[in-house]
């Protein structure tokens, strides 16, 4: 159906014009909604991954400062101090280890990068219709 076919004149376009602009609006809601919900649900993932990570260094760290530390001051002679530096930096290497892998895995995410996307071609077009060049909201 044209716009120029409508019944009723100028109420029943106003009518069209804001039932199409409602609808619009509801779509850019429920696109914030469903990017939310997904930026809630990676945040979660990330925060679980990170306490994982922390736990597990720390447990690293337990067992194996007490493993390496005996066996280099007994078995091989280097005494407690030395023991105690080549467990530590064998530990920091663990944990950087850790950190690249937890770097490569979880990608941090725009929030919101599709709504905004979607605002600004909301804006440039309302823009364009209005017959502007460039609009105040709008970075070129």
């Amino acid at each position: 159906m044209n716009f120029k076919d409508l019944p009723g004149g100028i109420p029943s376009r106003i009518t069209g014009l804001t039932a199409g602009l409602m609808r619009h609006l509801l779509s850019l809601g429920t696109l914030a909604a469903l990017e939310g919900r997904m930026f809630i649900r990676q945040s979660i993932t990330g925060l679980i991954l990170l306490l994982a990570i922390t736990l597990v260094a720390m447990i690293a760290y337990v067992a194996l400062i007490g493993a390496v530390i005996a066996l280099l001051a007994t078995s091989l002679q280097w005494g407690w101090p030395l023991s105690l530096a080549a467990a530590g930096l064998l530990h920091l290497g663990i944990l950087g280890l850790l950190y690249q892998i937890l770097r490569a895995r979880v990608v941090i995410p725009r929030p919101f990068e599709a709504t905004s996307a979607e605002i600004r071609r909301d804006i440039d077009a309302l823009g364009s219709f209005s017959g502007c060049e460039s609009s105040p909201y709008t970075s070129r």
